[in-house]
């Protein structure tokens, strides 16, 4: 017995190095600081289904190990020595397969090449499936039980990222996300609404239909919109119902609604936010969509109270500063306004500021979560 488990914990640790192909040499290769060069070797081995990356993860890896089967509800009948090495191997490759596809999904031109687009999201579906399968073993690792939510949700956020509203739809299909209780699957349904109703893909859209002619173009369009708006409203809602403390919700709910006209709503669910707001992108989004709305409503002073709010929050955002500067020139206070926009003017031969704006991405959903994210897969893997 005891020969048996010292036999067991000597193949869980050792990385199995005698199981190489060039595709698993890519999935090693992959990691903090080498994201670059293994997608480029990925790319090389121009892959053309999931078939051959399971051929690689599963059959190589099980067969080197002298599996009888590599399907994960087979391993129980498996060796122990053989059932421990191969999830040993799977916990080390598994993780980086999955930050690799990723980044190649991310890479991709969506315009240019749909194909490789698809391919990766179909070989991420493939993953995240096989790691249910592996999670739900009595002895996976811990690690990889808890893969497949973080999965879905970084395949959801890479799509926001890329405005990928094909690949996006297609993915909260897949995931049932009309129908989950994963707040951040029911946020990036929503998020979806709100994406159609911007001015490119409603353009789009109405062109899609036929005989419109350029008169009936302007209002389809806005119907559309509110139409689009109006299902997302719900879908915050709906969050909100699942988690009455989401803070993204809520923000999300009062923009769409400051987009619909409902300024009081808007307004009300800006106030009854928590304060302080602890996270500083949250701090900094609900003052600017409240001073949006208070100066809407026609109340200046709050709306200054609030542009000022937000520069405090974000020091570096300069869409406070032009909000403030209009509302000053509205005021005629032109010098006051002059002096503020002079901080975003960069004198003669100074080297650009550093400035970044949590509202520049706003219309990216999610995406925002992606690097931290991302950065958490990574410190999580083991030496390959």
């Amino acid at each position: 017995m005891l020969v048996t488990l010292g036999l067991v914990a000597l193949l869980a640790a050792q990385p199995a190095a005698e199981v190489r192909s060039p595709y698993l040499d890519a999935v090693r290769l992959y990691g903090s600081g080498t994201e670059r060069q293994a997608v480029a070797a990925l790319v090389a081995l121009r892959l053309t289904g999931p078939d051959q990356v399971f051929a690689e993860l599963d059959a190589r890896v099980c067969s080197a190990l002298g599996a009888r089967s590599c399907a994960p509800q087979r391993l129980a009948a498996e060796r122990d020595e053989v059932r421990a090495g191969i999830l040993a191997v799977w916990r080390r490759l598994y993780p980086r397969a999955l930050g690799l596809h990723i980044e190649a999904l991310a890479a991709c031109d969506v315009d240019r090449d749909r194909a490789s687009a698809d391919l990766h999201q179909a070989i991420l579906y493939r993953l995240i499936e096989r790691l249910g399968e592996i999670g739900r073993l009595p002895l996976a690792p811990p690690a990889l039980a808890a893969l497949p939510e973080a999965a879905r949700h970084l395949l959801v956020w890479t799509l926001q990222l890329r405005a990928d509203e094909v690949g996006l739809a297609d993915a909260l299909g897949t995931f049932d996300a009309d129908r989950s209780t994963d707040v951040d699957l029911r946020l990036a349904l929503a998020d979806l609404d709100v994406l159609r109703s911007l001015p490119a893909w409603l353009e789009a859209a109405v062109q899609r239909r036929s005989l419109v002619s350029m008169g009936q173009r302007e209002p389809m369009m806005a119907q559309e919109e509110a139409r689009l708006l109006e299902r997302a409203a719900r879908g915050y809602t709906r969050v909100l119902a699942i988690d009455a403390a989401c803070v993204e919700a809520r923000l999300r709910l009062a923009r769409v609604q400051a987009r619909l006209g409902k300024l009081d709503a808007a307004a009300t669910h800006l106030r009854a936010l928590p304060r302080p707001i602890a996270d500083t992108r949250h701090a900094y989004l609900s003052a600017l969509f409240l001073a949006d709305v208070e100066e809407r409503l026609g109340r200046r002073a709050e709306a200054m109270a609030q542009y000022q709010a937000a520069r405090r929050a974000w020091p570096d955002a300069q869409t406070p500063i032009l909000g403030h500067a209009r509302l000053l020139v509205l005021a005629g206070a032109h010098a006051e306004a002059r002096a503020a926009l002079a901080t975003l003017v960069r004198a003669p031969g100074a080297p650009a500021p550093t400035r970044s704006d949590p509202w520049f991405g706003y219309e990216d959903g999610q995406a925002w979560r992606l690097p931290a994210a991302m950065a958490r897969l990574q410190a999580s893997f083991e030496a390959p």
